[in-house]
């Protein structure tokens, strides 16, 4: 046993205790720096945030989806009463689906057509988004802060 001496064992405790904590102390010095950069990098993005907010007004937005509402709104309630007193045509395409004939010898066709339409043509599309708007609105004041 005169490899394991008490001096050697030390040599070999201290070895490893000194690598171990050396290890620590440079893996908390990395994540520091990395902190560091994290938090610089933040501040920069948040002065990036703040130059963009004061380029472009707030309201402009709001007034954008304020202008998009009044003419859904104009197009689905008020259109459909008041634009066929002015006469003004509408022209929609329709498809015409022609049967097969002669035992399958003259296959299924479809033919497309424009027709006028007198009055104001009310598509499911502008009831859907009509139905979204609302939903919007009465979710967002149903989720509005009180104060």
């Amino acid at each position: 046993m005169g490899f394991l001496t008490p001096e050697f064992l030390s040599l070999i405790g201290g070895s490893l205790t000194g690598f171990l904590f050396r290890h620590i102390a440079e893996k908390r010095q990395n994540d520091k720096e990395a902190f560091e950069r994290l938090i610089a990098l933040n501040d920069k993005s948040n002065e990036n945030y703040k130059k963009a907010a004061e380029r472009v007004p707030i309201d402009v937005g709001k007034g954008i989806r304020r202008v998009i509402v009044l003419a859904i709104l104009f197009s689905t309630l008020i259109a459909p009463f008041i634009l066929p007193f002015f006469g003004i045509p509408t022209f929609i395409e329709v498809d015409q689906v022609n049967p097969e004939r002669f035992f399958g010898f003259s296959p299924e066709y479809t033919q497309k057509f424009i027709v006028e339409v007198n009055g104001f043509l009310y598509t499911a599309e502008n009831r859907q988004i009509l139905v979204s708007i609302i939903g919007f609105y009465f979710g967002s004041a149903a989720g509005a802060a009180k104060s």
